[in-house]
């Protein structure tokens, strides 16, 4: 079909004239962003998607395309964000593509959820290659529902036609034109550089001559003109230079911001280039980010039976067992419960897998407990995911999973760290090396990495920027980069009056608090799918040889992905060691999770010896467990969550050991607090607790009372939930007719505790494998003592733990080249051995 044909919403492809040689339309304005870089090209682009969107939308765009180098780690960010501000959201990347010896940048954009998938693979072609680029003969058998803009400055039409290849140059047009039929566009890009102009009616004339329609379409790195600084900053730590050094990839000048529609149509006056770029942008526009939770497929359903009906079978058959007698009636309630929300969000696949997880460790003698907010379900102590009985110890299941969650559930399975590797080449056997991978984490700036990047390129020498870094302290390594100023005083003091002080620190002030420097492996993340990986997300190997997605654990949340946290857990290797050595010395095969409640146990743990024992042997663990004297397991679970930064913080730890010590009363903020607060003497502890006084004093639903809870809970900034405030304040005064002073001192100690706290149900299974260390340290020190040298928990050194084995009564023999082994072992001496530990 020629360039002309008036065929509807076909691409205007010729460069001069209306195609039916009638009188032009009016031009409209133009409505879409098609090549902009985020901070997710690591290096090339200093804005984050979010601040890209309400910049677009500020400017009147209609539609924004995020085309990261080699990365689509942006996209949950963008796609968020283009919904709340009322834009359509494209997604795609900027890829090099390899012609003999040299690679050159071409935009691809995903016109469909299919096109996405393929550009992920195309992207995980590229960055499986020591060259990180894409073959030409592979991007050209791998087309299929992608459009491709031909590159700016870069890009194979301008570097051919800087080099009089105009032949070649044609060929290789042609061919992409083949390979992607109607989706092939010439790339107009404008930034005032010399001869831009010119260069733009050129490749319009070329564009016209082989009946291929342009776009306008020119780069966007940084949102403003201001920015520009710190963008030539970045590329120049990037090339390894400083600002005072030139190089031709550095930025010229400040054009490459995201220009307003009437500056873009200025500078690249064509209105069918103009017209293209709407209409494309129409043609990719699609919604990314499901609804649903998308779990991967489940073995061992029996033929003829659903994923629900299993699952409902098999822990109708554990209740029976666990729940003898009059406990029964509750247990089954709870279950009936819990299965009513599983079903509503399609979830049984899931439950199933985690529980395909623990059924490998268990037949092959491989210790591993789940815990987090999983050990709040019965559904997933009946699996034998988790060990703590939910029901027992009034576990919250709604911190867990409610109806209307759209987050994946939080199910972390802590394994023998010895023996960990062995589990996940297990599961990438069992699922497919196409399904599984680990999720990655973000690396932000904080201040110390934030100063070096920039100081190097601002050329400030290393001993000066080491002495700075270090200077920063506890109280300042921390930061963000945009508080700079709060540490004005180190930099006076390491950097005086000098000029390169300020200009660090202005740079330091323009970088986005979300600013992400590199991905890195999750430490134990490991993301399952039905489809193929790259149906979400490329893959990449990290520096360690980790296969990642380009997706954190909030990425895969909304993308609809399933992630199990697979933990390697030290302590649980030396249970493991431990209980082998009492096998072969003994016979006896210890159950480490039906241990007998023994006073003797709960006497070391009160005494304060707690050396050895699992989140219990720190000084201040030793100096609260003197003062606790835990007799039980609640006790326990408190005591581990207590000796946390959410309660340090907020100021619970000494109200909590004085009001149980009975040394002062306890009080409430408010009568409603009592119900939710009494196992804690009135002080905000757990997680759990966030999210009680979330539904029943605030009135918050489930939903909102999570996302509550997320921003309490994580490190965020202290002033991420003052926008709740109100909300929260009113909320109270409406369900629990508080006065507006109890709401606000509610509100003020749920702010206090903002920072990292235990999830109770974490707590619980903490609990149980402390107990378990103290029972083995108990009855069978020698054992446990080989097991703790062995695979060295917790943090004391060897020879303060041989050091602490006189009081066990624990003999530690010499090297001895005939009888030693590997390992530390145990051995059995005569009674009348005499020898110096």
């Amino acid at each position: 079909m020629g360039s002309g044909s008036a065929v509807r919403e076909s691409p205007v492809g010729r460069a001069g004239g209306h195609p039916s040689g009638a009188r032009p339309p009016r031009q409209r304005a133009l409505e879409a962003v098609l090549c902009t870089h985020s901070y997710y090209s690591l290096g090339t682009g200093t804005a984050s998607p979010q601040t890209l969107v309400r910049r677009a939308a500020m400017l009147g765009y209609r539609y924004l395309a995020l085309t990261d180098h080699l990365s689509v780690s942006g996209g949950v960010d963008l796609f968020g964000a283009a919904r709340e501000h009322g834009i359509k959201a494209l997604i795609g990347a900027t890829v090099p593509v390899r012609i003999d010896d040299r690679a050159f940048p071409v935009v691809l954009l995903a016109r469909s959820r299919r096109g996405y998938a393929r550009l992920n693979a195309l992207l995980t072609v590229a960055l499986e290659r020591d060259e990180k680029d894409v073959p030409w003969p592979v991007l050209l058998a791998h087309s299929e529902d992608l459009a491709l803009l031909s590159g700016d400055r870069e890009g194979i039409p301008t570097a051919y036609l800087a080099e009089r290849r105009i032949k070649e140059l044609e060929g290789l047009l042609r061919e992409l034109a083949g390979a992607f039929p109607g989706r092939l566009y010439l790339q107009l890009y404008h930034d005032r550089r010399r001869w831009d102009a010119r260069r733009s009616r050129v490749l319009r004339k070329l564009a016209h001559s082989l009946g291929l329609p342009v776009v306008t379409a020119p780069p966007a790195r940084y949102a403003l003109p201001e920015d520009y600084r710190l963008h030539d900053a970045f590329t120049c730590g990037r090339l390894g230079i400083t600002v005072d050094q030139p190089h031709a990839a550095r930025p010229r000048n400040a054009e490459s911001y995201l220009l307003p529609p009437d500056e873009a149509s200025a500078r690249l006056p064509f209105p069918e280039a103009l017209l293209n770029a709407n209409r494309l942008a129409r043609e990719c526009a699609f919604e990314l980010l499901p609804e649903r939770l998308i779990p991967p497929r489940a073995r061992g359903i029996p033929d003829g039976m659903t994923a629900e009906r299993h699952l409902e079978e098999r822990c109708y058959t554990a209740l029976l067992e666990r729940y003898p007698g009059e406990r029964l009636t509750a247990a089954r309630a709870k279950l009936e419960e819990e299965l009513a929300t599983v079903r509503a969000l399609g979830l049984a696949e899931f439950f199933l897998v985690a529980a395909e997880v623990t059924d490998y460790c268990r037949n092959h003698g491989i210790l591993a407990a789940g815990r987090g907010s999983a050990a709040a379900s019965i559904l997933c102590y009946l699996l034998g995911v988790t060990a703590a009985d939910p029901l027992k110890h009034d576990l919250l299941f709604e911190r867990f999973l409610h109806t209307g969650k759209s987050s994946m559930p939080d199910v972390d399975i802590d394994i023998s760290s010895a023996r960990r590797d062995e589990v996940l080449a297990w599961v990438e056997e069992r699922f497919g090396a196409a399904t599984e991978a680990m999720v990655c984490n973000k690396i932000r700036y904080r201040l110390p990495l934030a100063l070096q990047d920039l100081g190097r390129a601002l050329g400030v020498p290393p001993e000066l920027r080491n002495r700075l870094t270090s200077a920063l302290g506890r109280d300042f390594r921390g930061l963000r980069p945009p508080r700079v100023d709060e540490a004005e005083v180190v930099f006076h003091e390491v950097l005086g009056d000098a000029p390169a002080g300020e200009a660090l620190r202005a740079l330091l002030r323009n970088v986005e608090a979300s600013h992400v420097r590199h991905l890195a492996p999750h430490s134990g993340g490991v993301v399952l799918a039905r489809d193929p990986l790259t149906h979400y997300s490329p893959l990449e190997r990290s520096s360690g040889g980790i296969k990642i997605v380009q997706l954190d654990k909030d990425d895969a949340e909304a993308m609809g992905l399933i992630k199990l946290d697979l933990l390697g857990l030290r302590m649980l290797s030396a249970l493991e060691r431990a209980r082998e050595e009492i096998f072969r010395l003994e016979g006896k095969w210890i159950d480490l999770h039906g241990l007998p409640d023994d006073d003797r146990v709960w006497d070391l743990i009160s005494a304060g010896e707690t050396m050895g024992l699992f989140q219990v042997e720190s000084p201040s663990q030793m100096h609260t467990s003197r003062v606790m004297k835990s007799r039980d397991l609640k006790a326990l679970a408190h005591q581990i969550a207590l000796i946390r930064p959410g309660p340090i913080q907020s100021g619970t730890v000494h109200p909590y050991l004085r009001r149980r010590q009975e040394l002062e009363p306890v009080t409430y903020l408010h009568p409603s607090l009592e119900p939710i607060l009494e196992k804690s003497y009135g002080v905000l502890l757990f997680q759990e607790d966030v999210l009680r006084i979330a539904v029943h004093v605030a009135g918050m639903s489930w939903t909102e009372a999570d996302r509550f809870r997320k921003k309490v809970s994580g490190f965020s900034d202290l002033e991420d939930i003052e926008p709740e405030r109100h909300s929260f304040v009113s909320g109270a005064m409406r369900t629990v007719d508080a006065s507006e002073e109890q709401a606000e001192a509610i509100f003020e100690s749920i702010k206090a505790y903002q920072g990292f706290g235990f999830a109770e149900s974490h707590a619980w299974a903490f609990a149980l494998h402390s107990y378990a260390s103290g029972y083995l340290r108990i009855h069978y020190p020698a054992e446990f003592l080989a097991a703790i040298l062995n695979e060295e928990p917790g943090m004391w050194s060897q020879a303060t733990k041989r050091q602490e084995a006189r009081s066990w009564g624990v003999e530690v023999l010499p090297f001895d080249i005939n009888t030693s082994g590997v390992h530390w072992r145990c051995e059995r001496l005569p009674a009348d051995h005499r020898g110096p530990l």
